[in-house]
């Protein structure tokens, strides 16, 4: 709550962030407060929506479609956008609080889980934040990862990406590396991105789990979708398909898993896609690895 120095009528609020929970957040303030309410949304980047934008893969149009509803906040009168303003750097907690009836802090973390192994810090290792980031714009990536994004792609002594992690942001980075660059340029990935794309070496993508196929954290659908890419061959020992009883019992458990395995099993013994083996040079391979 603020101190006394706060207007009593409107009611003013300030929302740290302006991601999901910060536009949701804001929306509720408009309608319980009604025409009494003021609200700043205090933002670190200079463009609003935080993952909407800067976290969702670019040829998922359908899942940004959100930001329309979330522009329709911030064009009302009611709301003052204010980008390039971070918290603990150009203001304070200690700063909100005797201007606004309440501060609502709805940013996100913005570090990385980091796996403390050996070599984690070498040239060409990236955290999924940083890659995803530096495909969709977020320009703290893009300025410190563009030249050296461009270098680690087009190397000529290599032509594979591993992966660590089976959740859907890995499927994201797996698919953006995998699908043909012209079949990248009509989505919403930056330009620059995709210049990096369309000369980048790798044509082998290497997803690694650090447990087994029953317990693949992607969701069938996005699963299915990079599965499916043309023109990519998937490869998994099948030995790693085999199921322990434990497995068994998770995958009866859990419907999503269950179809993912199907997915993942259907993949690796159905033909391959239109585009494989048709001489291409441009032929590309998914591995899955499972410990």
């Amino acid at each position: 709550e603020g101190s006394g120095d706060v207007l009593t009528d409107p009611k003013r609020f300030c929302v740290v962030g302006s991601g999901p929970a910060g536009m949701y957040a804001t929306d509720r303030l408009l309608a319980h407060y009604g025409r009494d309410a003021r609200v700043d949304i205090v933002e670190r980047l200079p463009t609003p929506f935080g993952l909407v934008r800067s976290g969702v893969a670019p040829d998922h149009a359908g899942t940004k479609a959100v930001t329309n509803r979330f522009g329709g906040i911030l064009a009302d009168p009611r709301v003052t956008f204010l980008g390039n303003v971070a918290l603990g750097r150009d203001v304070h907690v200690a700063d909100l609080a005797p201007r606004y009836h309440a501060t609502v802090l709805a940013y996100g973390a913005e570090g990385d889980r980091r796996l403390d192994v050996p070599g984690e810090d070498l040239s060409g290792v990236y955290s999924a934040r940083e890659f995803v980031g530096w495909y969709n714009g977020d320009p703290t990536c893009v300025r410190a990862l563009d030249g050296a994004m461009t270098e680690s792609l087009a190397r000529s002594d290599g032509d594979t990406a591993v992966i660590f992690g089976l959740g859907n942001v890995a499927v994201d980075c797996a698919r953006v590396l995998l699908k043909r660059p012209e079949h990248l340029a009509d989505t919403d990935i930056c330009q620059h991105a995709l210049r990096t794309l369309q000369t980048s070496t790798v044509r082998r993508v290497v997803m690694v789990g650090r447990r087994g196929v029953a317990q693949g954290a992607f969701s069938p659908k996005e699963l299915r979708e990079l599965l499916s890419l043309p023109g990519v061959k998937v490869t998994v020992d099948l030995a790693e398909l085999e199921l322990a009883p434990e497995d068994e019992a998770d995958l009866a458990a859990q419907r999503p898993r269950r179809r993912a395995f199907e997915a993942i099993s259907k993949a690796v013994t159905a033909p391959p896609a239109t585009g494989v083996g048709d001489g291409r040079s441009d032929d590309r391979e998914l591995v899955l690895k499972f410990l």
